[in-house]
């Protein structure tokens, strides 16, 4: 078993901080092997932030990306950057608000960052809120690892509010709270 995460956004959205928490929660299953990659500009905001990991049963022996199985786009430049190296069935996941133009097979679409400021007044959640929904789509990333590994980089109020929108997330991945679309495959976009 390979499953290839990618999650791709700007400098300042917790791009590497995701992907580092998912790693974390990741490793601590003893059944599976992580590999965490990161490619970030120096600009601290604004510039191409970009995770990605690498999950196998078996010892990984290469750490580059043959194909994501799921993307997470959280800007219109990420998701132009990597939605060509999405495997055929692959699931893109974006944030709606953030990310206007996308055509692939499967698509999700979930304003992540209209929900952070309505829900929780504060933007910067949009990130946990979209690792919890990533959580509850992939079989292979246990929601009670990813909270411990929330509760090793967060603090005080801080934790608290990461944690609500972690579980906003799952919330609403369980509940469905959105719609998939569909393109056939002529009429995708790479």
């Amino acid at each position: 078993m390979r499953y290839e995460i990618g999650i791709a956004g700007s400098g300042g959205q917790g791009v590497i901080l995701m992907g580092l928490i998912l790693a974390k929660a990741i490793a601590a299953s003893q059944e599976l092997f992580v590999a965490q990659t990161q490619r970030f500009d120096p600009a601290v905001r604004g510039g191409k932030a970009e995770s990605s990991l690498v999950i196998s049963d078996e010892e990984i022996d290469y750490q580059g990306i043959l194909g994501f199985d799921l993307l997470l786009a959280l800007s219109q430049e990420g998701c132009g950057r990597n939605i060509e190296k999405l495997k055929k069935e692959a699931l893109l996941v974006m944030d709606s608000e953030l990310v206007k133009e996308a055509i692939w097979g499967k698509i999700l679409k979930i304003p992540f960052t209209k929900i952070a400021r309505e829900s929780f007044n504060d933007e910067r959640v949009a990130n946990m809120i979209a690792l919890g929904v990533l959580t509850e789509l992939c079989e292979y990333i246990p929601s009670s690892a990813v909270k411990a590994s929330i509760s090793s980089e967060f603090k005080g109020e801080t934790l608290n509010l990461n944690l609500s929108a972690f579980q906003k997330g799952i919330e609403m991945a369980k509940g469905q709270k959105f719609n998939f679309e569909t393109a056939e495959e002529e009429d995708r976009e790479i």
